[in-house]
């Protein structure tokens, strides 16, 4: 259990949130240990009835008088999942809500190597359902009066094989299809710079679903993720600096620059594949 004071500040107004029991756990990158000064305070709040968001936004108001910039979203009917955002002491406070019967669900497929990617505006390359599992193994519980958060814990302890299999087996293609592409290297003969980046990032983020995968560690989401593959067993020599200049190769981008940049893409792709390979043997 965490004992932060600002959560434990908040705690009555978190249980009001929600009509009925609510487990509740700080998730994110101060979960994680990676927090920074720019970093938000994430709140999970898992329960299986919400309030509106104008009921929420009056109760934080009402019962948090020195929070600002009050929003809210989601939690539509059936609630599957939404926001109450604000900043208090300086802070940016995001309380996720989510249904806890999906979360369950979504634990479920994901430990059955289900692998369910959903558009989302928040996140660059889509949502990944089995980012719940690092989410949940990672987060610190605040209230678990029916050990819900405790039981998801133990059953995300060791990394699912079926899981594993899945992710290096869909994305390992998907990081291959890319690399020898005519439609690539006719792009990079007429300087296409968001046809090619937009190749360049989604093999990318396939081999990062590989490598995390590969290491048998939950991939924890997408940001600041250069600084935690470079703490990854198996990996590309000299991965970090690798995926830099890949992504930046030079100030002045033309023909030579992305035809640089699609081969050292390609050189991750095969060694990465490498790595897959001799593990597997």
């Amino acid at each position: 259990m965490t004992t932060d004071p600002l959560v434990t500040a908040m705690l009555p107004m978190l249980h009001k949130l929600c009509d009925g029991q609510v487990c509740i756990a700080i998730g994110g990158s101060r979960a994680k240990g990676s927090a920074d000064q720019w970093a938000d305070l994430d709140i999970y709040l898992f329960s299986t009835t919400v309030r509106t968001c104008p009921d929420r936004e009056t109760l934080v108001s009402a019962l948090l008088p020195e929070a600002r910039n009050v929003t809210t979203w989601g939690c539509d009917d059936p609630f599957v999942e939404g926001g109450t955002d604000f900043l208090l002491d300086g802070i940016r406070v995001e309380c996720w809500h989510r249904n806890q019967a999906s979360v369950e669900a979504k634990l479920q497929a994901s430990l059955n190597g289900e692998i369910t990617r959903q558009y989302s505006a928040w996140a660059v390359m889509g949502f990944f359902d089995h980012t719940v599992l690092a989410d949940i193994r990672t987060m610190h519980i605040v209230a678990d009066a029916h050990g819900t958060i405790n039981r998801w814990k133990q059953t995300v302890c060791v990394y699912p094989e079926t899981l594993r299999r899945s992710l290096l087996q869909r994305f390992m293609r998907e990081a291959a299809f890319w690399p020898n592409s005519p439609h690539y290297l006719s792009a990079i003969e007429r300087v296409d710079l968001i046809y090619t980046n937009a190749i360049v990032q989604h093999t990318l983020h396939a081999l990062i679903q590989v490598l995390f995968a590969l290491n048998r560690e939950y991939f924890p989401g997408e940001k600041q993720l250069i600084n935690t593959m470079d703490k990854l067993a198996l990996r590309p020599r000299g991965l970090s600096d690798r995926i830099r200049q890949i992504l930046n190769p030079g100030m002045a981008i033309g023909r030579d620059q992305l035809a640089a940049q699609a081969n050292a893409l390609a050189d991750l792709v095969v060694e990465t594949k490498s790595l897959v390979l001799s593990d597997q043997s």
